[in-house]
C-alpha cells in the first residue's frame, strides 16, 4: 500500500489539506498528517482559521517510509515551510531521493531558500509566479504540473485534480477513476 504524509504547517490551507488527504484514503493509500510545530498540541489553525488535526509530530516520522510528501500551500504555511530548518531539511532530503515531493498554492515558495526552484518546472498560485521565476523556476499555467518526483499545484480550486492526480500516480488510472466518479467528478487521466 502506497503511504503519503501530509506536512500540517501553521496556516495551512484547509481545502488543500483535507482534500488531497480524502481523495488519497478513497484511492486506498495510507495518509499520516504530521504537525511540523514541536509545540502547541494536535490541532492546528488553518487559513481560515478553521482548525485541522494531526495524527502525529513530523519529528517523530521515518519521512523515508512515506512514497510522497505533501505540503499543502496557504501563505503561513509555505512562509513555515520557507524558514524552518526542519521542513527545509525534509522537502531537500525528499527531492534528492526517489520519493514523490508534492506542493500547491504558495508552498513552492519553500523550494527557494535552498535553490531547489532552479530549473524546475512547475506550477503555483499565480501571485508568486515571479517570486519562483526568480529563482529559476519555469512556471507554467497548467493545474497540476509534474517535473520529475516534484509535483505542484496551483491553489484551493485545483485540489482536487492534485489529488486525483496522485491517486493515479500512487496506484493506477483506474483506482482514481473509481474514485472521480464515486465523488461526481469528471477527470481525466
Amino acid at each position: 500500500m502506497a503511504r503519503c504524509l501530509v506536512v500540517l504547517n501553521p496556516g495551512a490551507e484547509e481545502i488543500e489539506t483535507i482534500t488531497v488527504a480524502d481523495i488519497l484514503v478513497r484511492a486506498g493509500v495510507e495518509v499520516t498528517v504530521a504537525r511540523s510545530a514541536e509545540t502547541g498540541g494536535e490541532l492546528i489553525r488553518g487559513s481560515r482559521m478553521l482548525p485541522l488535526c494531526a495524527d502525529t509530530v513530523l519529528s517523530a516520522c521515518d519521512v523515508s517510509s512515506f512514497d510522497v510528501v505533501y505540503i499543502p500551500g496557504g501563505i503561513g504555511s509555505a512562509e513555515y515551510a520557507r524558514d524552518n530548518e526542519a521542513v527545509q531539511s525534509l522537502i531537500t532530503n525528499q527531492l534528492a531521493s526517489p520519493r514523490l515531493l508534492t506542493m500547491i498554492c504558495a508552498a513552492p515558495i519553500s523550494l527557494v531558500p535552498q535553490g531547489l526552484a532552479q530549473g524546475k518546472r512547475l506550477t503555483c498560485y499565480p501571485g508568486l509566479k515571479e517570486t519562483l521565476q526568480q529563482a529559476g523556476a519555469e512556471w507554467l499555467d497548467q493545474r497540476v504540473v509534474a517535473d520529475g518526483n516534484l509535483i505542484t499545484s496551483q491553489g484551493p480550486g485545483t485540489a482536487m485534480d492534485l489529488g486525483l492526480y496522485l491517486a493515479a500516480r500512487l496506484t493506477d488510472d483506474e483506482t482514481a477513476q473509481k474514485v472521480a466518479d464515486a465523488m461526481l467528478v469528471s477527470w481525466t487521466p
